[in-house]
């Protein structure tokens, strides 16, 4: 089925017109060019790869609060007890109150800045998105 060709030769004529068609490219404007228009598509991508990973950071954080919650609740009445053994109940009530609140506010902070540290890229990381 493939007989050799007669004349093993390249056509010199298409030869001239390969040897004619030498353009050089230039790498630099390529990527530009292909970045900027890649650029909408490449923040899709990262804003959908950071919201699954603050979900999933999130949804893990979450599985310890309830123990968390227990014993903080457990600490606060072993605090009223100790506290009301040596103070009158409402002040005893008033120092538990306050590390009680104390606390919750520490506890919204920490999971209030999981996205925020999340979106702080370490410069050099392998998922940076390059501008």
């Amino acid at each position: 089925m493939n007989e050799p060709l007669d004349d093993e030769r390249p056509d010199p004529r298409l030869a001239a017109l390969f040897a004619a068609d030498h353009s050089a490219i230039d790498a630099a404007t390529l990527s530009r060019r292909t970045l900027a228009h890649l650029a909408p598509a490449l923040a899709a991508n990262a804003q959908r790869a950071f919201r699954r990973r603050v979900a999933r950071t999130l949804g893990l954080a979450l599985l310890p609060l309830p123990l968390v919650l227990a014993m903080d609740g457990l600490m606060l009445g072993w605090l009223y007890e100790l506290a009301a053994a040596w103070l009158p109940s409402g002040i005893a009530a008033y120092v538990v109150v306050s590390y009680g609140l104390a606390v919750l506010v520490g506890l919204g902070l920490t999971y209030a800045s999981i996205p925020l540290l999340l979106a702080w890229r370490v410069p050099g990381s392998a998922d940076e998105v390059i501008a």
